[in-house]
């Protein structure tokens, strides 16, 4: 009977080999685009002045110096090095953020945007995460609501116009409903928690490169001496 079901099925399909092969070509074009998300330069310009992309176009020279990038924002589990970016004086805000749903990037919202607002008065910026579809979006997102008094519906569509695979994970989307709600204006406590979350991870990674310095003289010292 179900093989009986599954062969009318079948046959009600007009042209079953067409249907097939265009079946085949959209999975073998969504696993292409996915490939190309990680191991490819991606970028998308949002507003003038305003990019978005993955991590491979955040290091690659090439993009950095043709689109003239002043300020990178990092939103991502580890910190890009300064000794990446082809301009020395580039500009670095980084948010350490998983890309999951427990993730609550709210409290960052106002300094993300103080920093974009900084970099396209003076040049031009750059946001991005691993793949520039969950949390760089997710920035973008509220820095267009914010700046532009949008709902979420208008700036996620005016994001998704401009790069059509974003996709938030639902926190992040609750969280950019919740801005509106909120009326684009986050709590001092939350703002100085941010800021303090972030100074702490740049005062952490000081104290690591000097204790680095430390160990890698102290160490050929004590054997030297021994």
């Amino acid at each position: 009977m179900l093989r009986s079901a599954f062969v009318a099925a079948f046959l009600s399909i007009p042209n079953p080999v067409l249907a097939f092969n265009g079946l085949r070509s959209w999975s073998r074009r969504v696993v292409y685009e996915k490939i190309d998300l990680c191991t490819q330069s991606c970028y998308s310009q949002i507003v003038p002045g305003l990019y978005l992309s993955n991590a491979k176009a955040a290091v690659d020279a090439d993009v950095i110096r043709a689109l003239n990038i002043t300020h990178v924002l990092t939103i991502e589990t580890h910190r890009i090095p300064k000794s990446a970016f082809p301009n020395p004086h580039v500009a670095t805000l980084f948010i350490r953020a998983y890309d999951s749903p427990h993730t609550n990037l709210l409290p960052y919202f106002p300094m993300a945007n103080a920093f974009i607002d900084e970099g396209i008065h003076r040049g031009n910026v750059l946001v991005h995460c691993h793949f520039g579809v969950s949390r760089s979006a997710t920035i973008v997102i509220a820095y267009l609501m914010a700046k532009y008094q949008l709902t979420f519906e208008e700036a996620f569509s005016y994001v998704r116009n401009r790069r059509r695979f974003i996709n938030p994970n639902p926190g992040f989307i609750s969280q950019l409903k919740e801005y509106e709600r909120m009326n684009y204006d986050v709590s001092s406590f939350l703002r100085l928690e941010a800021y303090l979350n972030v100074k702490a991870r740049e005062h952490k990674y000081k104290i690591a490169s000097v204790t680095a310095i430390f160990v890698g003289i102290l160490v050929p010292l004590a054997v030297l001496i021994a």
